[in-house]
């Protein structure tokens, strides 16, 4: 048995050597690392009506001012609860001194906002035109709802992510390094880009018309997108 033992290890030290000769010849080539990004997007119908309305007057006194304007903020209040489809919400409210040509304060000059938002545009519209009795109408802006963009991005997350192994599978061939693996993804989106609508008018005083025409919207579209970004390598 002893001799056995003695003879066996010359042959386990020369196998051990022909191994290490042999490892720097077969070494795997580096790999390649890849920083690639891809985005999808979906058009979608506007959902969603942000408005602001507001009122502006100038009176000789401070108080008298802030009556009116006050006056005005809770009869929108009043209308808006007609219209519990449509959210009204405080916007700017401030005030500031008129000088006279010998710089005395003449009067006072104010100004106070509301907010609408809704989803049901034949109400807002509606609750709209009757605040335009007593109101201007800043701007109407029209958007993809919240609710409406998370649920379709969950939808083009697999889209964005198929199209950057779509690129990483290309550059592969092209590379003769068919293997990929995903080292790093990073997903977010952006914004759509939407041009508010937006609609003035001209001053007037609170009965200057006994009715306004409820007006007639074309919400039109907007075009979510959402990007991906990854580390690839190739092997």
């Amino acid at each position: 048995m002893s001799l056995f033992l003695r003879s066996s290890r010359p042959l386990l030290l020369g196998v051990t050597l022909l191994l290490s000769q042999l490892a720097p010849a077969q070494a795997a080539e580096p790999a390649t690392l890849l920083n690639l990004s891809a985005s999808a997007q979906r058009e979608l119908p506007n959902d969603q009506l942000n408005a602001t309305l507001y009122i502006q007057e100038r009176q000789p006194q401070a108080a008298q001012l802030a009556d009116k304007l006050n006056r005005a903020l809770n009869r929108a209040k009043a209308d808006a609860a007609g219209y519990p489809k449509v959210t009204i919400s405080s916007g700017n409210y401030h005030s500031w001194p008129g000088y006279d040509k010998s710089g005395k304060i003449s009067g006072w000059q104010g100004r106070a906002d509301i907010r609408l938002h809704s989803r049901d545009f034949a109400a807002a519209a509606e609750l709209i035109a009757q605040l335009q009795k007593y109101m201007l109408l800043e701007g109407v802006q029209f958007s993809v709802a919240d609710s409406t963009r998370k649920a379709t991005e969950q939808t083009l997350i697999p889209e964005a992510i198929a199209l950057l192994l779509q690129q990483a599978t290309a550059a592969g061939k092209a590379l003769g390094k068919p293997q990929q693996q995903v080292r790093e993804l990073t997903i977010g989106e952006s914004q759509p880009n939407m041009p508010p609508l937006l609609m003035r008018a001209k001053a007037m005083t609170a009965d200057a018309v006994a009715e306004v025409t409820t007006p007639e919207w074309q919400p039109g579209k907007s075009s979510i997108q959402l990007n991906v970004s990854g580390r690839i390598e190739l092997q």
